[in-house]
């Protein structure tokens, strides 16, 4: 249950950080209907699939396991432009997934 509810969370999030990226859209590029993004957001499929999750993680450019396993909150953060190009790029999941280990691996 965990599962669906973090992951229906960070869909809303980043369909919003990726230009308000719409369901339909997002859909298309899965190759799923609207319908079932409304349902995976709304936290009404008991188990999305690993190919199902890993396409929209694909589509959404971010690592796997950040999809599910973590809680996604919006964060305006001013960064260089060549860096925001980065992690918009193909590298970005790579460098977004180094970023976080870099930071799970950090002392509290």
């Amino acid at each position: 249950m965990q599962l669906t509810k973090t992951l229906a969370t960070n869909l809303r999030v980043l369909r919003e950080l990726r230009g308000r990226l719409g369901q339909l859209e997002l859909a298309q590029r899965v190759g799923v209907s609207r319908r079932t993004i409304a349902r995976l957001e709304n936290a009404e499929v008991a188990d999305p699939g690993v190919d199902q999750v890993r396409s929209l993680a694909g589509a959404l450019r971010v690592p796997f396991d950040l999809l599910v396993t973590r809680r996604l909150v919006p964060v305006t953060l001013p960064v260089p432009t060549d860096v925001r190009d980065r992690l918009e790029g193909e590298e970005g999941v790579d460098l977004l997934a180094r970023i976080i280990r870099a930071v799970d691996e950090t002392p509290r």
